[in-house]
């Protein structure tokens, strides 16, 4: 798999976002943050812990 935005060929398939861009791979995704399967936070980059923020103000 290689990322669209930076060219990044080291892409393993378990991957939601881009190591090196941090571009949003899949539109659902694991949630490593939430340790949510099949989630889609709608962000286009990983918002990473700043996720329970928003989570918080919902």
């Amino acid at each position: 798999m290689i990322c669209i935005e930076c060219g990044n060929e080291k892409i393993e398939s378990e991957d939601n976002f881009c190591v090196v861009c941090g571009t949003k791979l899949k539109e659902i995704c694991k949630c490593w943050v939430l340790k949510k399967d099949n989630y889609n936070c709608g962000e286009s980059s990983c918002p990473g812990y700043k996720i329970l923020m928003k989570a918080r103000s919902v």
